[in-house]
């Protein structure tokens, strides 16, 4: 994966690299939350608590965060054992 198709995917995921880590955008934030929707109609326990939180909520936007981070590191790893 060059480093444009990185950018692309973070973009995607709605991520940025920043010195600590990876900081989520609204659209993130919007894209987990409809992750968590279908993880919680899967039956996850954790994604039923994440959406029971106020969308303020520090604890929502990090368990979001998470969410696209490992979509986003999924992406990658799909690309780079490709064949």
């Amino acid at each position: 994966m060059t480093p444009e198709e990185r950018q692309e995917a973070l973009r995607r995921h709605g991520l940025t690299e920043t010195q600590d880590g990876y900081a989520l955008s609204l659209r993130g934030f919007q894209k987990a939350a409809r992750r968590a929707l279908d993880l919680r109609k899967l039956g996850d326990l954790e994604a039923a608590r994440m959406l029971a939180l106020s969308p303020e909520d520090s604890l929502r936007w990090e368990y979001a965060r998470c969410l696209q981070i490992d979509a986003f590191t999924s992406e990658i790893q799909r690309q780079e054992f490709k064949i």
